[in-house]
């Protein structure tokens, strides 16, 4: 049987696994299943249609599965051993849920927005905003108080800088920073340690290069063309590349 305070309020209509712990002050409502050893912190409210993954951990006063518009019938889903910081707002999805993948940590104070997409192992530092319906990829980064806007994607092991302002869709591998944001280079440390080779972050370097100057947010025409007609490309530069060429158009087009 879950180990529920006293002093917490768990609708009987919530399913939760044997080994579940919810703390004081915490509200569950109906619909909402967590899986085994999840974690529901002290004061933290869980609500909505909100599936979580086993050994995901809600820490306290954050709130998960609220609708914007103040109903509880979004839907949210999130993965395997997340952890889900102070403060932090996760907004159930009407049309199409919310959802957050495995392996992921949302900082204090960060917002990620109804029907929004997060992949696996993202690290999302403090203040981050993720807005509705974008769309972040495996392995991405952020530093304090970025805004990625509504309907946006944002490539796979991707840093984005403190501050930025992510308006259009950025590729996978870059660096990126600033309003308007621009494509800073590769993210070569992060590679690294996710195993990626030095020929590989050779080859993604060199593209960048040619597809960015270091100080635009978009991927020149000319050099994209030029890199997609070779036969010899590496596939994750050709990732790059095709996500470059798809990702020239503002939130606000």
């Amino acid at each position: 049987m879950a180990t529920i305070s006293p002093r917490a309020l768990v609708d009987a209509g919530a399913e939760l696994a044997e080994d579940v712990t919810v703390g004081p002050f915490a509200y569950v409502a109906a619909g909402v299943r967590a899986a085994s050893g999840c974690v529901i912190g002290v004061g933290a409210t869980v609500t909505g249609r909100t599936t979580l993954g086993e050994r995901t951990e809600i820490f306290p006063l954050a709130v998960v599965g609220a609708s914007p518009g103040g109903q509880d019938d979004g839907a949210c889903e999130i993965g395997e051993a997340c952890a889900i910081r102070e403060h932090v707002t996760v907004c159930a999805g009407g049309k199409r849920a919310t959802r957050i993948g495995s392996d992921n940590l949302v900082m204090i104070g960060s917002v990620i927005g109804a029907g929004a997409t997060v992949g696996d192992h993202g690290i999302f530092a403090n203040c981050t905003h993720i807005g509705a319906g974008a769309t972040v990829e495996d392995y991405v980064r952020t530093s304090a108080f970025p805004v990625i806007a509504d309907s946006v994607r944002v490539g796979a092991y991707t840093f984005v800088n403190g501050y930025a302002s992510v308006t259009r869709d950025v590729p996978p591998f870059a660096i990126v920073e600033g309003d308007p944001v621009r494509v800073r280079g590769v993210n070569a440390e992060n590679l690294r340690r996710c195993g990626f080779g030095d020929r590989d972050i050779r080859a993604l370097k060199d593209a960048f290069r040619q597809m960015y100057n270091g100080t635009s947010g978009r991927a020149a025409p000319q050099a994209v063309a030029r890199l997609l007609k070779r036969d010899d490309l590496n596939p994750h530069v050709r990732r790059a590349v095709e996500a470059a060429g798809d990702g020239d158009g503002d939130a606000d087009d």
